[in-house]
């Protein structure tokens, strides 16, 4: 019995340390990437405040959505659909603000109304009609888009009201940001300080990971204290995302909600022997999942100031890929924010990068598919030999 129970520490210790490895790993290869387009290509302008704070927003709403996917991934489902409804949520919103002068609160109000409910669409005709997810949401991603164009007659508005405009396109004061950033970065520095001593036995590399996940911590407070202190502070949108990043963490590592995803995903019949209902929290996933996307649709229509029905073609893919990179299993039960975080950041860092040095998008594509090919393939080998394949 007592060798089970330390056969089974050992093994939850290895999971753990191949994960601070990969985030790790994901970690350096973008700050590697950062460093090597800073020093060759673009003649030192990639590392700048401004760029950084540039590339900070970029990477907003592909991460609030890969928020979203990575709990839906976990879970085993998936959703195509999320470019689609973005481009929906952003009709309505400038409808309502261009043509029937609305004010932003009920705009607001409306958008997010619409969003969840075409989440609560795809989850109930998921868990009513028992077709798959990829079906579900593929037909979505068309009948969606469709009404996009039906509402907008294939137009496009801008010229939301100031006070809507300003959400994406204000700043948070640097000294606001610094005591901000500085409050987020001590309260991680003492989490992982507090790992490190805490007097559990460990392994010699499971102490050098916590010594390296500390100094990246440090490395990224410090970085982002004088990036936002010297360039206008944090952005708005930035600061919507590092909230959601700290609320979606939180709810998965320490609650009831969050360990039931997990549980959904690793094993359903379990699950469901010990009590989980499937079906509401299958239908609650896509709702979240909706209310994330009207979150991307309205920073996104902020900044842009403009509604084109065909804007985020590309988006629930960007979004999967993220999480993907980030580590959240194909195969469900294991995937973790923030890797889906670091896995957003690599990805815009990436197009940020290749923009800056004046190389076609379409390298960019296939620099994301590459990555994604390489990640999928490790997962997968992973996966089977945990499977003894």
């Amino acid at each position: 019995m007592a060798n089970a129970r330390e056969r089974d520490l050992k093994n939850s210790t290895l999971a753990a340390d191949i994960r601070k490895i990969r985030l790790l790993l994901l970690t350096f290869a973008t700050i590697l990437i950062w460093l090597a387009f800073d020093l060759v290509w673009t003649d030192g302008f990639v590392l700048t405040p401004r760029n950084l704070t540039s590339l900070s927003v970029q990477m907003t709403v592909t991460c609030i959505l890969a928020i979203g996917m990575t709990w839906l991934l976990v879970a085993r489902e998936i959703d195509l659909s999320a470019g689609a409804v973005m481009a929906l949520v952003i009709i309505v919103i400038f409808q309502l603000q261009v043509v029937y002068e609305v004010g932003t609160f009920i705009t607001l109000i409306v958008a997010f109304a619409t969003g969840i409910l075409l989440g609560l669409i795809n989850g109930s005709i998921r868990i009513v009609l028992l077709v798959p997810s990829f079906v579900v949401t593929l037909a979505g991603f068309s009948w969606i888009r469709g009404m996009a164009f039906i509402v907008s007659e294939g137009q496009t508005h801008a010229g939301a009201s100031e006070s809507f405009y300003l959400i994406s396109n204000s700043y948070l004061p640097p000294v606001y940001s610094v005591v901000l950033i500085l409050l987020a970065g001590g309260y991680f520095t003492f989490k992982a300080l507090w790992q490190i001593l805490s007097g559990q036995p460990k392994l010699p590399i499971s102490r050098l990971l916590d010594w390296l996940q500390l100094l990246v911590i440090l490395g990224a407070t410090i970085g982002s204290t004088l990036v936002f202190y010297i360039y206008r502070g944090l952005p708005f949108p930035v600061v919507i995302l590092l909230i959601l990043i700290l609320v979606a963490n939180w709810i998965s590592t320490n609650t009831t909600f969050g360990r039931y995803i997990y549980a959904l995903g690793g094993n359903p019949m379990a699950a469901r022997r010990v009590g989980i209902s499937i079906s509401i929290m299958t239908i609650g996933l896509f709702s979240l999942m909706g209310a994330f996307t009207a979150l991307a649709g309205v920073i996104q229509a902020s900044l842009l100031d403009a509604g084109p029905p065909g804007i985020g073609q590309l988006l629930a893919l960007n979004a999967i890929s993220a999480a993907i990179i980030g580590g959240t299993s194909l195969f469900g039960g294991y995937g973790s924010i923030w890797g889906t975080v670091i896995g957003s950041l690599m990805m815009a860092s990436i197009a940020n990068c290749l923009s800056l040095a004046g190389v076609n998008t379409f390298y960019q594509m296939v620099a994301t598919g590459i990555i994604l090919i390489i990640t999928i393939a490790v997962d997968s080998l992973v996966m089977n030999r945990g499977k003894g394949a």
